[in-house]
């Protein structure tokens, strides 16, 4: 997650990343490996063919993440999406992108409103690997019940020596109280409304999670929901630091908007003829 791509941004680029490849943040640490089957939104976002990011498929064409995946200099033609894959390095699809629509209120430096849309050059076609998540809503509440899961690729311990899970992991989290978060972050950086937090003993999201998808099952419902994207947080599963995470029913509107505005006449106007790299 940003988390700690946020670990490396916030203390200054400490980790040592060079021009070439960006410092991203973000991993399942205490995960169980899992298959793409069990979390068919999952998707893959990539920089030069290498893994960097997770997302969340919301859509026919469109996948949501976390703005701070995307800096420069790097351009859209640089990325790629695989979806419907256990392994973020091989099966399903790989797919070619058409826009990144960051939230123009991003602020790279407090991380809030860290959301992005990803938009596809193809049309995704739904199987039982490959599914879109529902969005949460502001009446979708989280609640202690909540049982919330986050699935990634990302770095298994805050070292990272094991370097990136080559096979899709997920934790196990619950809601944190927005107050105790605060309180936890409150001589690091604000938490505001906009965010939420999870965490459990011994598990979390860290680099390499950033941008994925911490979905809410309800004790009543299967249906899961999409209430979190990864965002940021200090180390990975240090129990004083819970994961912070974009809240997605508070972006319910400017989600809807953006992907209202690319309705299917659009979509089919500006088709590329260069949509599956694999």
């Amino acid at each position: 997650m940003t988390r700690l791509v946020f670990l490396c941004t916030f203390l200054v680029f400490t980790c040592g990343s060079s021009s070439a490849t960006p410092p991203y943040d973000g991993r399942i640490v205490g995960g169980q490996l899992t298959d793409i089957r069990d979390f068919p939104y999952q998707a893959s976002i990539q920089l030069h063919g290498q893994h960097i990011c997770g997302g969340a498929i919301i859509g026919d064409y469109f996948i949501l993440t976390a703005a701070h995946c995307f800096t420069e200099p790097w351009v859209v033609p640089d990325y790629s999406v695989r979806v419907g894959a256990t392994e973020h390095a091989s099966g399903g699809e790989l797919l070619s992108l058409r826009q990144i629509i960051r939230h123009g209120a991003y602020n790279s430096q407090t991380h809030d409103n860290d959301l992005a849309l990803l938009l596809l050059n193809a049309r995704l076609n739904y199987t039982e690997v490959l599914q879109a998540v529902q969005l949460a809503s502001a009446k979708d509440l989280l609640t202690p019940n909540t049982r919330l899961l986050v699935s990634g690729w990302g770095y298994q311990s805050e070292s990272g020596e094991e370097g990136v899970s080559p096979a899709l992991r997920y934790v196990d989290l619950a809601v944190v109280d927005p107050q105790i978060c605060r309180h936890a972050y409150r001589n690091v950086l604000p938490v505001t409304k906009r965010m939420l937090c999870a965490a459990r003993d011994g598990q979390d999201s860290c680099q390499g999670d950033s941008g994925g998808p911490l979905v809410g099952y309800q004790p009543d419902g299967t249906q899961g929901k999409l209430y979190g994207i990864v965002s940021w947080g200090i180390g990975c599963a240090q129990p004083e630091y819970p994961g912070v995470y974009t809240s997605v029913a508070s972006f319910r509107n400017w989600i809807d908007a953006q992907v209202g505005a690319w309705g299917w006449n659009s979509l089919l106007a500006g088709w590329s003829g260069l949509q599956r790299l694999s």
